[in-house]
């Protein structure tokens, strides 16, 4: 399923109470625009659901409730409607600058020029996706990688006081602010553990080369916060090296496989000698093969991590 072909033109008549409205991009299945409401700037993001089959219409157009069927063995990367309503709810629930916030209008089904579109609003980022500044700065300062641990591990936290784990921290999906800070996207792929009707296709998501051991080898037991933060050591260690801890140009997926379940890193202090102890041993730490033998919460993380931040 391909993102909508939209024009500006064509935006201000779904939502014509936006105004500026400005085309920003495509990603993934979406549609980016931005727009003002209410005196303010939001992203407008859109999806077409013309092609997907077998799902139940919401009764209630705009409503959070929105109840969806998906089959059991459907893939939930193919389920874009029950992970544009997951996205929705968690920008709903989690009250934190380290994910994003939901805009005034919520999930909004519409029948436009004979296709079904879905669209809703969120907080408007300015600034720079994380894999587009290492594509430029190589790697991050010490004290910007403190920062971006702290941030990143605080949206962990409040995902997973929700009972959700994002399972796909990466570069593409961690933006720094122009102010600097950073936030957590696509909470669309998160995965809420109360819920066994996703059982089933839990491990068919996530980007290879930032998974945790655990998500490889199918144990969907041991899948919790922990395994965010297996993901969240993989970005910190890229960011401040320049280089993945486990992947490197040449090796095949096997050889991804047993570096990420098996086989230990090299501290990330002997490839950046200015990288302080106490920051090597955090993400060293986050990085072992075992999830109980990372942290046991992410506040303590954060703990470490701001005593880190003295110390530099």
């Amino acid at each position: 399923m391909r993102a909508p072909e939209l024009t500006v033109e064509q935006v201000q008549e779904i939502c014509p109470n936006c105004s500026q409205i400005e085309f920003v991009g495509k990603g993934g299945q979406k549609t980016v625009f931005s727009g003002l409401l209410e005196g303010k700037q939001y992203a407008i993001k859109f999806l077409d659901l013309t092609s997907i089959q077998n799902q139940q219409e919401p009764s209630d157009m705009t409503s959070l409730d929105l109840q969806i069927t998906v089959s059991p063995m459907e893939d939930i990367r193919e389920d874009v409607l029950a992970r544009a309503k997951r996205e929705i709810d968690i920008m709903d629930r989690c009250e934190t600058p380290t994910l994003v916030k939901l805009g005034p209008i919520s999930m909004t089904l519409v029948e436009y020029d004979n296709k079904k579109l879905l669209y809703f609003t969120e907080e408007f980022i300015t600034g720079d996706d994380l894999y587009t500044i290492l594509r430029r700065e190589k790697q991050i300062t010490v004290n910007e990688g403190i920062e971006l641990g702290i941030d990143i591990a605080t949206a962990i936290k409040h995902l997973w006081n929700i009972n959700m784990v994002h399972r796909d921290v990466k570069p593409r999906n961690i933006m720094r602010r122009s102010s600097g800070s950073y936030v957590l996207l696509d909470t669309g792929l998160a995965f809420d553990l109360s819920d066994e009707s996703l059982t089933a296709a839990f491990m068919t998501v996530g980007t290879p080369i930032y998974m945790s051991p655990e998500q490889l080898r199918n144990v969907r037991r041991g899948i919790d916060f922990r395994s965010d933060l297996f993901l969240l050591g993989i970005v910190l260690y890229e960011v401040l090296t320049g280089q993945h801890p486990f992947f490197n140009r040449g090796i095949n997926s096997m050889q991804l496989v047993a570096n990420i379940i098996s086989n230990q890193v090299e501290p990330p202090n002997k490839i950046r000698s200015d990288i302080p102890n106490s920051l090597n041993a955090i993400i060293m730490r986050l990085l072992a093969k075992e999830p109980h033998l990372r942290f046991k919460t992410c506040d303590s993380l954060i703990a470490k991590l701001q005593h880190a931040r003295e110390e530099v």
